[in-house]
């Protein structure tokens, strides 16, 4: 019985360790970027106000690096939320900034977990363009 109640507590440990465990969002060449025709300080905004839409929490706020984690829920059988979203910002010049947005899930939430990137961009394009 011993051996039995150390195995399931053991189990439990690494399985709420993999289920917490977010990956961490990374900006590579191959994630598409997006040039804004406007001062980076603007941009950053954006990208905040982005993030609070989409139901983010902001983690981070940089002038360079903006990041957010949507809190997980629990779903009939498999949980949405838990992701973090990276936001890259590169000043260009005085009045363009170069962004990249990269979505990184979990491992063992990956199935319910949805990829950020397009909304957040679309939220951005919104805001700076009005």
């Amino acid at each position: 019985m011993k051996r039995y109640v150390v195995r399931v507590t053991l189990f439990g440990l690494i399985l709420a360790m993999m289920v917490g465990c977010a990956s961490t969002p990374v900006a590579s060449d191959a994630t598409p970027g997006t040039v804004f025709e406007q001062p980076i300080v603007q941009v950053q905004k954006a990208a905040v106000d982005a993030l609070v839409v989409t139901g983010f929490d902001v983690a981070k706020q940089e002038l360079t690096y903006v990041e957010g984690f949507r809190p997980r829920k629990i779903g009939l059988f498999v949980g949405s939320g838990g992701e973090t979203v990276g936001i890259w910002l590169t000043e260009q010049g005085p009045n363009q900034t170069a962004v990249k947005v990269d979505t990184a899930r979990s491992l063992a939430g990956i199935v319910g977990q949805k990829i950020w990137n397009t909304d957040i961009m679309n939220e951005m394009t919104k805001s700076l363009t009005k």
